[in-house]
């Protein structure tokens, strides 16, 4: 039951919250439960409060790391600035405004009527109408990014609707079971 209920007091640090984890699970593995290393790992990270998620170890520090070395950039790979203040992306980006039209894609399709030189005269008098389509697509990227936060959230929802569902379905079956055996009696 404590293991269910763990959760980190907002007066208390994060060692002394996993000194007092460990012991409930040492003494539930002494009544024989146990949990995955993941299964842990998972209930700790869920137990932080919001603001102690990013935990930050301070080291000693000693000359060579007060050093601080300059920001490289991954987009032109120049220290001194970070991506999103890169002179190249601010560029490639005002060339994308200005040249929205080529972010379209074209397509199309063209019809032709049958004007076979063997056809009859009688043929020959109708008017012909040469039509094309085109349709213009508009290129979106459908690439969503989630974190894992908001993806493991979204999973454990799915978990406890897919427990509803099946006892649900167990009940369901009962039930069934119940009436089959009714009108097997009548």
């Amino acid at each position: 039951h404590e293991y269910e209920l763990f959760m980190m007091h907002n007066d208390e640090c994060i060692s002394d919250m996993f000194t007092r984890f460990t012991t409930i699970i040492n003494s539930l593995k002494n009544l024989g439960k146990s949990y995955s290393n993941q299964e842990l790992v998972r209930k700790i990270l869920r137990c932080l409060p919001k603001r102690k998620k990013t935990v930050k170890k301070n080291f000693p520090q000693d000359e060579e790391s007060s050093k601080r070395e300059e920001p490289t950039c991954y987009e032109c790979k120049k220290p001194g600035h970070f991506k999103n203040e890169c002179p190249n992306l601010k560029k490639k980006e005002q060339f994308k405004k200005k040249n929205e039209y080529f972010k379209k894609k074209k397509a199309m399709v063209a019809t032709w009527s049958d004007s076979d030189p063997s056809s009859s005269e009688e043929e020959s008098d109708e008017k012909v109408a040469h039509i094309a389509y085109m349709a213009i697509e508009d290129e979106e990227e459908d690439e969503v990014n989630f974190s894992f936060d908001e993806l493991q959230n979204a999973y454990e929802k799915l978990y406890v609707e897919y427990e509803n569902v099946c006892l649900k379905n167990k009940t369901l079956k009962k039930n069934a079971m119940s009436m089959s055996k009714e009108i097997d009696n009548l």
